[in-house]
């Protein structure tokens, strides 16, 4: 099972890289969100396969699901309120590059002595996954600080809400 893991890890990352790959030399801005989405999938794919379903799945929700989601309704509602086509330029590729190549280098020098998974075992003493066991713990020592965090995120999303629809107005010229 270990050798499927590592041949998975290689299949996801490269997925990855080639995504992000695209979004260096995608012109359209709206591809290159789309590339993004791509690179955060793999990268959860690889969070899955090394047993961190937690991580995997909170970086599906949070990332792909909340943040690039409103980038995307930013990019469109900005495109259609410019009317112009939104590019990117890409400048300085040489520099990015040798840039780019040396970071690699720096993070493949330690994975040249081998690549160690680490085998998680199911739930040691309390028979729980580690995501069973961050679940618990959410909902029993850390109710509190969990409540206070969704009500506070709900008192932001309706502060934006408030303050988009006053310049709304304003810029209509209704008050």
């Amino acid at each position: 099972m270990e050798g499927l893991n590592v041949i998975a890890f290689y299949i996801l990352a490269g997925f990855s890289v080639f995504s992000a790959l695209g979004i260096l030399f995608a012109k359209n801005v709206v591809h290159a969100v789309f590339m993004l989405v791509l690179v955060f999938l793999g990268i959860a794919g690889v969070f899955i396969i090394s047993n961190a379903e937690f991580v995997g799945v909170t970086q599906i929700m949070i990332y792909i699901g909340g943040v690039l989601i409103l980038m995307m309704f930013g990019i469109m509602l900005t495109h259609r309120i410019d009317g112009k086509r939104l590019e990117t330029q890409n400048r300085r590729v040489i520099a990015a590059s040798l840039l780019g190549f040396g970071l690699l280098g720096v993070l493949l020098y330690p994975l040249s002595e081998g690549f160690p998974l680490f085998d998680f075992e199911k739930g040691g003493e309390s028979g729980l996954n580690v995501t069973e066991q961050i679940g618990v713990h959410l909902m029993t020592t850390e109710l509190i600080a969990l409540e206070v965090t969704a009500v506070l995120l709900l008192m932001a999303l309706v502060g934006a809400a408030y303050i988009a629809g006053h310049n709304l107005k304003k810029k209509h010229g209704t008050d």
